[in-house]
């Protein structure tokens, strides 16, 4: 299965973003990809949340190109506006090539930062999920989280036993914590979960807001496939299924997973 990730400098016009999102796929579809998955807030990065309804003409506008280009894709994450209310979801939303919407995942852990010199509550006007993000695509099944749920290893954990062999992580993870964490907990994620871990970062901002980029595949056994620094652009890499398969049977640490009492 090949896949490609998009790596990002977004900011806050968002034809702007549509219009280097697209470009960047385009590149990739010259490889023949199966799934293109975006960053997180891909589409806006900006003072306020860039919200969209759940089947605005801008989610239609992707749905239609993937029917067009014949390819699956996992829209990143958008801020998605909450009916009847002022809040909103952290959502990716998994499109078909057919253009249908197959799954919704609702970020789970909300990014929280309480220091002196910087309060940062995601949970005051996101309202968190509560279902698993784990879909199939053409034989596979595939995880997902957004950013901060990479933090959070038992719900890795529980896709992985819930049978995803690839998980999806689009992120803004910031450079000020990104540039330990980052490298560390996505070669953790998959290491201990045997599974092809696709981190999907944003790269560029300034200050406090400046991302790690660092956008990496990373295989079952820690090893970084590809991956992509500081620069804009895209990484593919022909996934080996068989061969994960093959790795899990010889090597069965999920099949010893046990609650610890």
């Amino acid at each position: 299965m090949k896949i490609s990730l998009i790596q990002m400098n977004s900011k806050d016009n968002k034809q702007e973003n549509i219009e280097k999102s697209i470009k960047l796929m385009n590149e990739a579809l010259k490889q023949e990809v199966d799934i293109i998955c975006l960053s997180e807030k891909f589409l806006y990065w900006g003072k306020d949340r860039g919200a969209e309804e759940f089947d605005s003409a801008i989610i239609k506008k992707f749905k239609e190109y993937a029917k067009i280009n014949n390819v699956n894709i996992i829209l990143g994450s958008l801020a998605i506006k909450v009916k009847d209310t002022n809040n909103i979801t952290n959502t990716s939303l998994i499109i078909n090539r057919k253009g249908e919407t197959i799954h919704r995942y609702d970020k789970i852990f909300m990014y929280t930062v309480d220091r002196e010199d910087l309060k940062i509550n995601e949970g005051r006007d996101t309202i968190k999920g509560d279902k698993l993000g784990i879909f199939e695509i053409e034989g596979v099944k595939i995880g997902i989280g957004i950013c901060f749920d990479l933090r959070y290893p038992e719900y890795f954990k529980t896709l992985a036993l819930n049978g995803a062999e690839i998980i999806f992580l689009p992120s803004s993870f910031r450079k000020s914590t990104g540039k330990i964490a980052w490298d560390i907990l996505t070669k953790a994620r998959a290491i201990e979960n045997q599974v092809y871990f696709c981190a999907c970062n944003q790269t560029g901002g300034i200050a406090e807001k400046e991302r790690c980029g660092n956008t990496q595949i990373i295989s079952y056994d820690g090893t970084v496939i590809s991956n992509i620094e500081k620069e804009e652009g895209s990484i593919v890499v022909d996934l080996d299924i068989e061969k994960l398969r093959k790795y899990r049977k010889e090597f069965p640490v999920l099949k010893q997973q046990m609650p610890i009492i």
